[in-house]
């Protein structure tokens, strides 16, 4: 039995390694389509793209095993049955039962590697790939001038008229002209006829225009440096509008703040749901459960003096002869006016203690959506690993009883469980945080309702009875494809 249950585990494990690269492919391909916008163009390192799209391979991870599982299952019993060796291992007295034996222990392998990999790993992936994020967005693209289009950078604007792109050995000695921040800068170019707005200072108007200059980025100093030759300056102080200053140079140097033409990552300590490990959210579930314990015991501490207030009201009107019982609107030896302010003043204070208790309420469900957050990601860490034993269970039937030529049917079969699996993991995900069912029901019926249906899949394998007639649906599929050829032959003529 060790020779085969070897034998088996071996079969799946090309398959699985296929599948699971094909898979995580797709998955990084539908990643960068979705944030190439965010990732290229603002001039990153290759290091820092590489080492975003590492921490997000993690959650891609997470989700391509099951499916790789299934596939590997699938194709490895599929073969099994294809080749006749089913048959063989069945007519040596081996029982279905112990033929999948061995994928229920590979199965249950990833699982807990895949909980570990949950708890530990992924949510510090989760959590930089978020901060990494953070960064990046501030982060603008590479300036690149452009002529007669207006920059604007903070409170500075500059245009330029021409730029020329002077030729190798045109600037010699730049670094001595210019400034040490010019050395080693390859294709400077040249900007003819530049304009500078300084809007820095509020109390005061400034222009800078020059005939030439040189623009470069400063990592050291994280500025843009303008120097500027053969140029005049303008002031306008807003207050004084008589007092305009006008001044010529013939080299100037203009500083402008671009701390965000860097990536800068900062140390974020706060982490959402799936940024924490189970310890860290049963924590969290912890401290919101005695705020709710809290905001409880405040409520009833309210309604019991609300309560009392109004039974010694009640006690004090009862006592008093002189009210009519039939009358309520008036007191003995109190006006109507007065009697009036009275009433409006006790309904605001009904109303504000009415809206106290919402207040309370709505602080309560709050808290319990949050409880229900961190629950259900809890439930999920383990929930989705353990759908590779569920797989193991759909996949390993539907091989056997696959014939050959069939293979693409019991794909297909298997891809819509994988659907029906996630369809009911997100609904019930929205269900739990709605507070429709428990996070316990809603992370972990998928695993039932298919894990029932794996179970009777492989009930049925053993009594060898189809549980579909795979042939009779192959030969549909291919008139199915045939039929949709023809229509699109006579579309075509």
């Amino acid at each position: 039995m060790k020779i085969l249950t070897r034998y088996i585990i071996k079969e799946h494990i090309a398959p699985f390694i296929f599948a699971l690269s094909v898979i995580m492919f797709i998955l990084l391909m539908n990643f960068l389509v979705k944030y190439i916008g965010q990732i290229f163009g603002k001039g990153l390192p290759v290091f820092t793209i590489l080492k975003l799209i590492a921490l997000n391979l993690s959650w891609m991870l997470a989700l391509a095993v099951p499916m790789a599982t299934l596939v590997a299952v699938l194709m490895a019993y599929g073969r099994f049955s294809s080749d006749n060796e089913i048959t063989i291992l069945k007519s040596s007295g081996i029982s279905i039962y112990k033929i999948i034996l061995p994928s229920i222990y590979l199965g249950i392998f990833l699982t807990l590697i895949m909980i570990y990999f949950s708890d530990q790993i992924l949510p510090e992936s989760n959590h930089q790939a978020r901060a990494m994020f953070g960064a990046i967005k501030q982060k603008k693209p590479t300036l690149q001038l452009e002529e007669h289009i207006f920059f604007e950078i903070h409170k500075y604007t500059f245009v330029v008229d021409h730029i020329e792109k002077p030729l190798p050995g045109d600037l010699p000695g730049i670094d001595s002209l210019l400034g040490p921040e010019y050395k080693n800068i390859a294709g400077l170019d040249r900007l003819r006829n530049l304009t500078i707005f300084d809007r820095s200072d509020s109390k005061k108007m400034i222009t800078i225009i020059a005939e030439e200059g040189y623009m470069v980025y400063s990592k050291k100093y994280r500025m843009l440096i303008f120097t500027l030759f053969n140029g005049e300056f303008h002031e306008l102080d807003n207050k004084k509008l008589d007092e305009y200053q006008r001044s010529n140079f013939s080299k100037y140097i203009v500083h402008i703040p671009a701390k965000e033409f860097e990536l800068e990552e900062r140390e974020d300590n706060y982490r959402g749901d799936r940024e924490m490990n189970i310890k860290m959210m049963q924590a969290r579930i912890d401290d919101i459960k005695k705020n709710v314990d809290r905001q409880k015991t405040k409520t009833a501490n309210n309604t019991d003096r609300n309560f009392k207030s109004i039974e010694q009201l009640i006690m004090k009107i009862d006592k008093r002869p002189d009210i009519a019982p039939a009358d309520s609107s008036l007191l003995a030896g109190i006006s109507h006016s007065k009697w009036r302010k009275a009433k409006a003043k006790a309904r605001q204070e009904a109303d504000r203690k009415r809206q106290r208790m919402r207040t309370n309420k709505s602080i309560m469900e709050s808290h319990q959506k949050s409880i229900n957050k961190y629950a259900v990601e809890i439930h999920k860490k383990m929930s989705i690993p353990f759908a590779s034993i569920v797989f193991v269970l759909i996949g390993a039937p539907l091989g056997i009883m696959a014939r050959k030529g069939s293979m693409g049917v019991a794909i297909s079969l298997s891809i819509g469980f994988f659907l029906l699996y996630w369809a009911f993991l997100i609904g019930g995900e929205d269900l739990a945080d709605r507070k429709f069912i428990t996070p316990f029901l809603a992370m972990w019926s998928p695993n039932i309702i298919v894990g029932i249906g794996g179970l009777y899949l492989t009930w049925r394998a053993v009594k060898e009875s189809s549980f579909i007639n795979w042939e009779k649906l192959g030969r549909l599929f291919k008139l199915f494809l045939i039929k949709k050829q023809g229509n699109g032959e006579t579309s075509a003529k």
